[in-house]
């Protein structure tokens, strides 16, 4: 965790998960990536949502929580359960 970056990652079966925010001028970029590969991304501020697909069919996505001057949070959502929760501070 760092005020500049910020990599989050959980094993779903075997396919290793991550979330990656980097600050921006304006935005920070969120990417969802699959054993490092980017599957979505979105430079945004705010609440949001980035999504997927793993090779077995199920979705994934990455709930980013984002406040200008606060803690950032990060939910990795496996279907329809929450697999993993993160803070950070990417602003």
């Amino acid at each position: 965790m760092s005020v500049f970056n910020d990599d989050h990652s959980v094993q779903l079966g075997s396919t290793l998960v991550s979330v990656t925010g980097d600050s921006g001028l304006v935005h920070a970029t969120w990417s969802l990536l699959f054993d490092g590969r980017q599957v979505d991304s979105a430079a945004a501020a705010g609440n949001f949502t980035l999504r997927g697909t793993l090779p077995d069919g199920s979705p994934v996505r990455a709930e980013v929580f984002q406040s200008l001057l606060g803690p950032t949070e990060v939910a990795v959502v496996h279907g329809e359960v929450e697999v993993a929760r993160f803070t950070g501070f990417v602003a």
